[in-house]
């Protein structure tokens, strides 16, 4: 007896696809955030790997960005056919939001990332 394969709906693709890579962003910004205040405080320097915690954070982002990217190219392809007509046009015009929104995030997340990595932290400006 074979099971049926469970088939992610069009709205969680949708909603991935438009918002995946803004959260996962933001979920990386925070935690960066955190552990350069926490780099950066004499009490804890030295004590976390800053820089393998940081990879870790931003490669995790960027799976997310890129998995949020295919997601809303998926529905793109899948309401390509839409029209003009509501709800399958409000959908196909989602799905290139999600589309255009996503490269920019992965390219901010790579950014933050490798930056946090290879710059000099600690430092006053």
């Amino acid at each position: 007896m074979r099971l049926p394969r469970p088939r992610l709906t069009a709205p969680v693709l949708l909603w991935f696809g438009v918002f995946g890579a803004p959260a996962a962003w933001t979920t990386q910004h925070v935690t960066g955030f955190a552990l350069t205040q926490a780099d950066c405080n004499a009490a804890y320097r030295g004590d976390i790997p800053f820089d393998g915690l940081t990879i870790a954070v931003m490669a995790t982002a960027a799976v997310v960005a890129l998995l949020a990217e295919l997601s809303a190219v998926t529905v793109y392809r899948r309401t390509r056919d839409a029209g003009k007509e509501p709800p399958a046009s409000r959908v196909h015009f989602m799905a290139i939001v999600g589309m255009t929104i996503g490269p920019l995030f992965l390219a901010m997340i790579l950014m933050s990332g490798l930056g946090a990595v290879f710059l000099e932290t600690c430092r006053q400006s």
